[in-house]
């Protein structure tokens, strides 16, 4: 047989993996990374698949180490060890890959480029376009907006460029593109300073930031990704009166549907985001959803990063992973002693939510977001209302040890020896030495709990009031294999409803589990506790649909059947100390599980959603004190007051999870579940009554608290008896559910018990 505790070791590894290899608008700081090889950092993108990083640098750092020379202007390359993420990259030349000087590449006047502000791949990575900021009308003869072709993807090296740098185009007065097109945006100028640049999908159209004018101009691309065929189409997008001083849009960035259009304002250090009826379209109606401040991100980066904050800096670049869970800035500030430069990553809760989130999990759907919150907090719960009464099991037999002696053959061992003495009725015994062997080999003790718990997550500023109501029996047998070894198996069918926001969506979760668990003891009162498990997960659900469309029919119901599956573990360190009738027991518990639900589509109209497949790790630590104080009666009968007191630490990462519409299947939508309640108390009262004959009854009422976010209160229901030929175990489960009103239940077990 394999050693108990290297399965509880081999379980745990195994969820580990699986979590490390997964994972209301609302952006998150993550890190930053500071750039010793720009003077000044401007423009920030990746290659497709996020495993480089290109910087472009205005007046990049002199070869002698010097910030303030007027070196040549490059694009410099970084290789991220995870992509899109700066994690692991370091600040410092080290991570840097490669280097192309792009001065003089767009044209042969004094200092050409000699302010790039941005840059763009195309499709494939066989060109580079880069715009450039200078409104110093010593720069007349450069063209602004600068097409570069390499003849591999990706690899900027300038012996990788093709010669045609002709295919840049300017936007002055009376300016063309190389097949003759008007690029002349009509400002009169004769010299243009240009900021961001972005292109749609299929690179048929870009959008260029005038950085004067404070307009974004679009233009026509006859030849996809091509320059040399550029067309100014006369349309525009003024933001002067939202975005005011003298260099401001350093940026301009769209979602990938093209319906959500970023613009960063360097001099406030702001990211504006606005809205589009039509896609990529600067003549449709265009709404401002607000503003997001880096700059106390910026101030607010601690020393560990090896960043010296200032107390304000120079918004620059702006980009976006490939789903729009995550987004990246460039923030530079100059001053005479040095230079900062630094490029930081954020996390969003919805796709390229900044400010506003516009997707069937966008703020304003708040039953939603409650629903798919909710299925990750049931996971939670599963595993918790598995895990508990199997721990409440092995509380039990440590409370009931040898220092019982209430058997006629004064036989000691590790479990109840109210429960030797109704097993010594049964089984004969000739002596302790061959009594004690037989038991330790053959005999097997049967449990049983009930739980009961109900409870609420208050709403917050995301999604409703969920009310919680959870209830299930568990039954197990064990045995000790040796002094100090024993172990278990159980099994449990257990029900989870979620009513969000008074019956706008409700969640019932079916679940039936199968748990190992065992202990290890040592010496001097110390034990090691796991256990391990599996469930399955069967969940009837409903929502409203109004909540999606406040016009359609409010008795609309979107309904569907989602299954899943789990895995979980849980190991506790535990240390007795015994005086008197009182044991103290200070623990330590670490509970770990991985979810997966399963793709499932509702049925109803075309605002019918899709869910797609959802993995949801789970980590908690628990350190906690329980404490019990034993009190004898009249015919050896013995009260066990019990006591317990526990912090909670949820460390369970973020989760991603996407949804599509039925009438629009392709079309992916993803929402960031973060972790609800991080801190959790909880507090217990219970009392355990052992009888000369064999029972014992166990209660247990517990309150949790989630840091005020909410609370649940469990109460749990045990009863233990030795088995013999005449037992008879009958179990019937009363179930009155109404889905809109709440689960009444009523569970009813009844064992008899006939006499020998």
């Amino acid at each position: 047989m394999i050693v108990l505790k290297h399965r509880f070791y081999f379980l745990f590894i195994f969820i580990f993996l699986l979590v490390e290899t997964n994972v209301f608008a609302k952006a998150t700081y993550i890190r930053a990374l500071e750039v010793h090889h720009s003077r000044n950092a401007t423009g920030v993108t990746f290659n497709k698949d996020g495993s480089k990083m290109y910087l472009l640098s205005s007046r990049r750092k002199e070869d002698n180490g010097g910030f303030h020379g007027n070196a040549n202007d490059s694009v410099t390359e970084y290789s991220l060890s995870t992509n899109f993420s700066l994690l692991g990259v370091t600040s410092n030349d080290s991570s840097v890959d490669a280097e192309m000087k792009v001065r003089q590449k767009c044209g042969s006047g004094t200092g050409a480029l000699v302010n790039p502000d941005d840059l763009h791949w195309n499709h494939d990575g066989t060109r580079l376009f880069v715009v450039d900021g200078t409104t110093n009308n010593n720069h007349t003869d450069l063209k602004k907006v600068c097409q570069i072709t390499l003849n591999n993807p990706y690899v900027i090296d300038v012996d990788n460029l093709v010669d045609d740098f002709d295919n840049s185009f300017d936007t002055t007065t009376n300016s063309t593109s190389a097949d003759g097109h008007n690029t002349d945006v009509g400002s009169g100028l004769t010299i243009n300073g240009m900021g961001g640049i972005d292109f749609n999908g299929e690179g048929t159209k870009v959008f260029i930031t005038h950085l004067l004018e404070k307009k974004i101009y679009s233009f026509t691309l006859h030849t996809a990704w091509n320059f040399g065929s550029a067309e100014y189409t006369g349309n525009s997008f003024d933001f002067s009166s939202i975005i005011g001083g003298t260099a401001a849009a350093s940026a301009v960035k769209f979602s990938r549907d093209g319906r959500q259009m970023f613009i960063n304002d360097q001099t406030e250090d702001k990211i504006f985001q606005w809205s589009l009826s039509s896609a990529f379209d600067l003549t449709s109606t265009i709404t401002l959803r607000g503003s997001y401040s880096t700059r106390s991100d910026w101030q607010n980066i601690s020393t560990s990063d090896n960043v010296t904050a200032s107390s304000e800096s120079a918004l620059q670049g702006l980009e976006f992973n490939n789903d729009g869970s995550k987004f990246f800035i460039t923030m530079s500030q100059r001053i005479k002693t040095n230079d900062f430069h630094y490029v930081m990553e954020y996390e969003l809760d919805c796709p390229y939510g900044i400010v506003y989130c516009e997707s069937p999990v966008s703020g304003s759907n708040k039953a939603l977001i409650g629903v798919i919150e909710s299925y990750t907090e049931m996971s939670k719960r599963v595993m918790k209302n598995n895990i508990h009464p199997v721990m409440h099991r092995l509380e039990w037999l440590r409370r009931h040890k040898d220092k019982d002696n209430l058997t006629n053959q004064n036989l000691k061992f590790n479990f109840s020896n109210e429960k030797l003495s109704a097993l010594s009725k049964v089984i004969p015994v000739g002596n302790k030495k061959n009594s004690i062997k037989k038991y330790q080999k053959g005999t097997w003790f049967f449990w049983s709990e009930g739980q009961i718990g109900f409870g609420d997550i208050k709403s917050n500023s995301r999604s409703l009031k969920k009310e919680i109501d959870t209830d299930g029996i568990i039954f197990g047998v064990d045995k000790k294999v040796s002094e100090n070894k024993m172990y278990g198996y159980a099994i449990q069918y257990g029900r989870d409803s979620s009513d969000i926001g008074s019956s706008s969506a409700i969640l019932d979760t079916d679940n039936y589990s199968l748990v190992y668990y065992g202990s290890l003891s040592g010496k001097e009162g110390n034990y090691l506790d796991g256990a391990i498990g599996i469930s399955t997960l069967q969940t009837n659900h409903l929502r409203t649909n109004n909540l999606i469309d406040q016009a359609r029919d409010p008795n609309s119901n979107l309904t569907g059947k989602r299954d899943g599956k789990q895995a979980f573990g849980s190991m506790k360190l535990n240390k007795i100390y015994n005086k008197d009738n009182t044991n103290i027991n200070p623990l330590l518990r670490f509970d770990l599980g991985f979810t997966e639900l399963d793709e499932f589509q509702e049925s109803g109209d075309a605002h019918s959603l899709i869910y797609d497949k959802h993995q949801i790790p789970k980590g908690v630590a628990t350190l906690g004190l329980l404490a019990d104080n034993t009190k004898i009666f009249n015919q050896g009968t013995k009260l066990k007051n019990i006591f317990r007191i526990e912090y909670s630490n949820d460390f369970s990462p973020s989760t991603n999870t996407n949804v599509s519409y039925v009438s629009d299947p392709n079309t992916d939508y993803f929402i960031r579940i973060g972790n609800q309640s991080a801190h959790n108390y909880k507090i217990g009262l219970g009392f355990d009554l052992s009888t000369i004959s064999g029972w014992s009854i166990i209660t247990n009422y517990e309150i949790q608290n989630a840091n005020g976010n909410g609370s649940i209160d469990n109460l749990y229901l045990s009863a233990g008896w030795v088995p013999n030929n005449n037992t008879e175990l009958n179990i019937s489960i009363k179930n009155n559910n109404s889905l809109f009103v709440g689960l009444r239940r009523k569970l009813l077990y009844n064992k008899k018990i006939s006499k020998n």
